[in-house]
């Protein structure tokens, strides 16, 4: 099995960003929550947050009336108050009766694509990224992983001024572009050319080592055809695409579908899946070699979660929601439940009950579960999917802080970037300040008050003013073309 002390080898687009680099394009908070400086009497310019229950993403228990201490974007302190000392001059900040988690850590999303009603690849500008990663950001996601969709140079630009501080946002990792035979990738219309076609042994590895030198931080390949009806990348391409990333010390994330290519994937030693299972019930041969192999697998079920529904769900009225997608966009994903087929929606809800049994199967046995949503297919939103995604994984059986560990730390960790996902000392400053306790119901991990990456807060107040805004121009750009 390929290990992950080889990540050292990427170099540093795909390592620890400097904790330094603070996310200074998303602008600053108000008075509600900021990061106020200190007076040039202050000793430091450290800022004490206190009184609040602190959950640190370990798995370690919370600790009610906690003392959080950050200085320069990082963490210097953390733990009860009455143990932790704040430093001579420091801002305080009063927390008490807030819950304050890290900042979620996505490993499957897919950036660039969605603008309002369209989803395209024309769509696949640095202007729409960045909006996407402001999105993600409000939601308190502080990492986000775009899996295998990314072509050309935009992606590795933002990252450059990400690590410069001179942009803000969730911090965009990426797999650059996935590999899968020719049209056979992404099932989006959009998404699919997006993906390198493969129809070599040689060909593969020659993908590989351009993505290295690209500076991923995952290979995505897809093996999967899509009901008959594109070509599945087969073991006599992929077994070499993985042993060509393992020589480059990247981590290879397969796409799957089928039970059978699970099996195979996991003998050719794939680090990740991307999926669960979906023809049917993960067996326990499968399950046992999952956790001796030590694959990583990214439950994913909120995509497959929404077609069992004949009726808008619930969470669809979700007041968060309405703060960041378009009335026209919240009325078409609302038609999208209304109008479908009983029929397809009892397969769909067959299918998702193996999943749910699949899922919790793996916990049971103790295999590496991180968060991966699939955020950014068609109306899957992003940022508000990565904690749908924690509500089904506790529904299936993970208590609420496994799910949180599951969406932070161990995220992180399989990221290779140890200074995130945590809230211990030396780690980025990357958290959420909740109104309710996610430990009591995991759907308050939604009620955000405030988020902070790189200890700045994220002006949600501003971002959703400029979305309200955008929306307005919007509609009326599309009342002036009705008119003519």
């Amino acid at each position: 099995m390929h290990l992950r002390d080889d990540r050292a080898a990427r170099g540093p687009t795909s390592g620890v960003v400097l904790a330094a680099a603070v996310a200074c394009a998303v602008p600053l908070a108000g008075s509600t929550g900021g990061s106020p400086a200190p007076t040039s009497e202050s000793a430091t310019s450290a800022t004490v947050y206190d009184g609040a229950r602190l959950i640190d993403g370990t798995g370690m228990p919370a600790i009610e009336s906690a003392r959080l201490v950050v200085d320069d974007g990082v963490v210097t302190a953390a733990g009860p108050r009455d143990e932790v000392e704040s430093p001579p001059g420091a801002t305080v900040v009063d927390l008490t009766g807030k819950t304050v988690m890290p900042a979620l850590v996505n490993l499957h999303g897919h950036v660039g694509f969605q603008r309002g009603l369209t989803y395209d690849a024309a769509n696949y500008t640095r202007e729409n990224v960045v909006d996407h990663l402001n999105r993600y950001a409000y939601y308190g996601v502080g990492v986000i992983v775009s899996l295998g969709t990314d072509a050309g140079d935009i992606w590795s630009d933002i990252r450059r001024d990400q690590e410069a501080g001179t942009l803000g946002g969730a911090r965009l990792f990426t797999a650059g572009r996935g590999l899968a035979r020719p049209n056979a990738g992404p099932g989006a219309a959009a998404l699919r050319p997006s993906a390198s076609g493969v129809t070599s042994e040689e060909e593969g590895r020659q993908y590989v080592r351009e993505l290295a030198a690209q500076g991923v931080s995952f290979v995505k390949i897809w093996v999967d055809d899509r009901g008959g009806s594109v070509e599945k990348l087969e073991p006599a391409l992929y077994r070499p695409i993985i042993d060509e990333a393992h020589r480059h010390g990247l981590d290879v994330i397969a796409h799957i579908f089928y039970h059978d290519d699970a099996e195979e994937l996991v003998a050719a030693g794939v680090d990740g899946f991307a999926h669960l299972v979906r023809d049917r019930e993960m067996d326990d041969a499968l399950v046992a070699a999952v956790v001796e192999q030590d694959v990583f697998v990214m439950p994913n079920i909120g995509i497959s979660e929404r077609g069992r529904h004949t009726e808008p769900p619930p969470w669809l009225a979700t007041p968060i929601l309405a703060e960041t997608v378009a009335p026209a966009v919240l009325a078409r994903a609302t038609d999208t439940f209304a109008s479908r087929a009983a029929d397809a929606a009892e397969r769909a809800a067959r299918s998702y009950e193996q999943m749910e049994r699949s899922l919790a199967k793996l916990h049971a046995a103790g295999a590496s579960l991180v968060l991966g949503s699939d955020s950014g297919v068609q109306d899957h939103f992003y940022g508000f999917s990565a904690h749908r995604e924690l509500e089904l994984m506790v529904a299936a059986g993970l208590s609420p802080m496994d799910a949180i560990v599951t969406a932070t730390s161990r995220s992180a960790d399989r990221l290779g970037v140890d200074d995130s996902g945590r809230l211990s000392p030396g780690a980025r400053a990357d958290f959420i300040v909740l109104d309710a306790n996610p430990l009591d119901d995991i759907a308050n991990s939604r009620r955000i008050a405030d988020v902070y990456l790189g200890g700045t807060a994220v002006d949600r107040a501003a971002l959703r003013a400029g979305w309200t805004a955008q929306n307005a121009a919007e509609r009326s750009a599309a009342a002036q073309d009705e008119v003519r």
